[in-house]
C-alpha cells in the first residue's frame, strides 16, 4: 500500500510500499498550525529538494543531523547547505534536469522547471497585511532569511514511477515550456501560491499536464505576515466547470492519501 501525506507548506510525504521519500521538508514558521513532529522528517530514506528557497531548505540541516537519508538536489541547494556546516560530501547529492535516482521501490526522474514569478498584485497585497498589521519588524525578519537562500535559477520537479503509477512533484507553481511533458500523470502536486488569480494562471499548466488528480500544496499560511492562506475554492469550481474528469484534493494536515 502507498501513500502520499501532507506536512504543510510544500512538504509531502510519499510512502512507497514502506519506503518513505520526503520532498521539501519544512516547519512552517505560524505557530498557530499544525507542526509534524521530528520522527516524521528524519524516519525517511530518501529526502527530495525542488529548489533552495528557505521555505523548501531551512530546516534540511536538522533534519540530516538526526536522519540516515541522504538529499538529493540542485547545485545551489549543495553550496548552501555547505554554508549551514552540512556535510555535504556525504549527506547531498546533486541532482540535474534529465537526472534519475532509483530506489529500492521507485523511479524518480528530474525535470527542470521554473518558479512562479509574483506578479503586481501579490506584491502591493503583501506590502498592504505588512503596513496594516503593524509587522514591519517581523517581515524583515523574515525577508533576511529569505536572503541567505537565493535559488539561482535552480529549480526542478519530480517525477516518481512505481507500480504502474506516476506522481509528479513541483515546488512552484512555474512552468518550462521547453521541457519533456511527462504523460500519464496519476497525480499531481500542485503548489497554489504566488500569485493573484492563481485558479486562471493554473489551468494552462495543468491542461497540458492532463493528470487524473491534483493533489494542492503551499497554500498555507506559512510564514505571516508575508504569507496569507490562499483561498482554494476558486480552482476548485473551475476544474469542476473544465475540467470534471479530473479529481481535486485540497488535503488536510497531515492527511494520508491512498495511491
Amino acid at each position: 500500500m502507498s501513500s502520499l501525506t501532507w506536512y504543510g507548506t510544500a512538504t509531502i510525504l510519499l510512502d512507497v510500499n514502506g519506503e518513505k521519500l520526503l520532498f521539501d521538508p519544512f516547519w512552517r514558521m505560524n505557530k498557530k498550525l499544525e507542526q509534524p513532529n521530528l520522527q516524521v522528517f528524519t524516519d525517511v530514506d530518501y529526502i527530495f529538494n525542488t529548489h533552495p528557497h528557505f521555505d523548501h531548505l531551512k530546516d534540511v540541516p536538522t533534519i540530516l543531523k538526526n536522519s540516515n537519508a541522504k538529499l538529493y538536489g540542485t547545485p545551489t541547494a549543495y553550496l548552501r547547505l555547505e554554508t549551514q556546516g552540512v556535510d555535504v560530501d556525504n549527506k547531498v547529492e546533486i541532482l540535474c534536469p534529465h537526472d534519475q535516482v532509483v530506489t529500492k521501490n521507485a523511479v524518480v526522474n528530474v525535470h527542470r522547471t521554473f518558479h512562479v514569478k509574483n506578479d503586481v498584485g501579490i506584491v502591493l497585497l503583501t506590502a498592504g497585511r505588512i503596513l496594516g498589521k503593524f509587522q514591519i519588524h517581523k517581515a524583515i525578519n523574515i525577508l533576511a532569511t529569505h536572503h541567505h537562500f537565493h535559488m539561482d535559477g535552480d529549480i526542478v520537479a519530480f517525477e516518481v514511477n512505481f507500480d504502474g503509477k506516476k506522481i509528479l512533484i513541483f515546488g512552484s507553481a512555474g512552468f518550462d515550456e521547453r521541457a519533456k511533458i511527462p504523460q500519464n500523470v496519476d497525480i499531481l502536486v500542485w503548489p497554489y501560491q504566488g500569485r493573484t488569480g492563481m485558479a486562471k494562471y493554473s489551468l494552462p499548466i495543468i491542461e497540458k499536464i492532463k493528470p487524473k488528480k491534483i493533489v494542492l500544496d503551499h497554500f498555507d499560511n506559512a510564514f505571516p505576515p508575508i504569507t496569507s492562506a490562499v483561498d482554494t475554492n476558486k480552482f476548485v469550481e473551475l476544474m469542476k466547470e473544465k475540467h470534471p474528469e479530473i479529481e481535486i484534493v485540497v488535503p488536510k494536515f497531515a492527511q494520508k492519501i491512498e495511491i
